[in-house]
């Protein structure tokens, strides 16, 4: 059920791109700005116990509602929950959309204002540094609106996925949240990231040129001076930008093929599709043996 939930909810959003409007927070803004209200003045609110309580509480909603579903519709109930939280989950835009919007612009000026929604802030002013950012910003957001998601919700279902999509806004978007519950956020998500973005250099290698990846992923570790375990998920923005702007994406019979002002962007848009493949194939691969079954 796993793979067929993430297939569907990915064709589902592809073709009927509306269904990114269902995609609000507003109800985690004021969930967080009742429980500040309603529990504020407990003790350690304003660090773990509001942290946990915060993350907690729509988690326990969800699974009550997988049971009420699953009570009255069976395994077909869950299933329809699923497939509702993964098309939620991904996001909070459809990546392939912005990234066209940024190819297809019509001029400069609109093309500077959709790669400024892409990378989350400004544009650099050189092209080198434009194409590596342009590139990062893709794995980037890769990694935030698809395969975190997907990873989270093959380890633990729906709570999973919510739960990520959840931390990914309350990390950086939440006003109401305070300073040390917004750090116990982002740290979450880091912790959320790592394994993500490990398998996503790994799906890279595969997709690509393994040594490459393997020598930027391992380089950018002896640069950072710290072990496996530690630091951000910076090994995967520079394989990616290894692997684009070294010219080995360009090498494969397809990417050579792709032109334009923006070529790492379409290069780096294209490594992340099959990216994808590599890992529904594995998803797939592991339904047939019953490992998700």
């Amino acid at each position: 059920m796993t793979i067929i939930a993430i297939l569907l909810a990915f064709a589902l959003c592809h073709f009927i791109r509306e269904l990114g409007r269902i995609r609000k927070n507003q109800w985690l803004t004021a969930w967080v700005g009742f429980a500040n209200d309603a529990f504020g003045k407990l003790p350690g609110w304003r660090d773990v116990l509001g942290f946990l309580v915060i993350i907690a509480v729509p988690l326990v909603v969800l699974l009550l509602v997988n049971r009420v579903l699953h009570t009255a519709l069976g395994t077909s109930g869950s299933f329809l929950l699923a497939l509702a939280v993964l098309i939620y989950s991904f996001g909070p835009r459809d990546l392939d959309t912005d990234v066209a919007e940024v190819l297809e612009a019509g001029d400069e000026e609109k093309r500077k204002q959709a790669l400024e929604e892409l990378l989350d802030g400004p544009v650099p002013e050189t092209d080198s540094a434009c194409r590596a950012a342009a590139v990062e910003g893709v794995f980037q957001q890769a990694l935030r609106r698809w395969f975190g998601v997907i990873f989270w919700f093959a380890v633990l279902g729906i709570v999973g996925a919510l739960l990520y999509r959840m931390v990914d806004w309350l990390d950086s978007e939440e006003p109401k949240v305070s300073s040390e519950q917004r750090g116990r956020f982002v740290r979450l998500q880091q912790i959320m990231d790592w394994p993500a973005a490990q398998l996503m250099t790994l799906s890279l290698a595969i997709a690509t040129d393994f040594d490459s990846v393997f020598k930027a992923w391992k380089r950018y570790h002896d640069e950072q001076g710290h072990g496996l375990f530690e630091g951000d998920n910076g090994f995967l923005l520079a394989s990616a930008r290894n692997v684009v702007l070294s010219g080995h994406a360009a090498r494969d019979g397809y990417a050579d093929q792709l032109e334009g002002p923006m070529i790492s962007l379409q290069q780096a848009m294209d490594l992340v599709w099959r990216m994808l493949g590599v890992w529904l194939t594995v998803l797939a691969l592991l339904l047939l043996v019953g490992v998700l079954a």
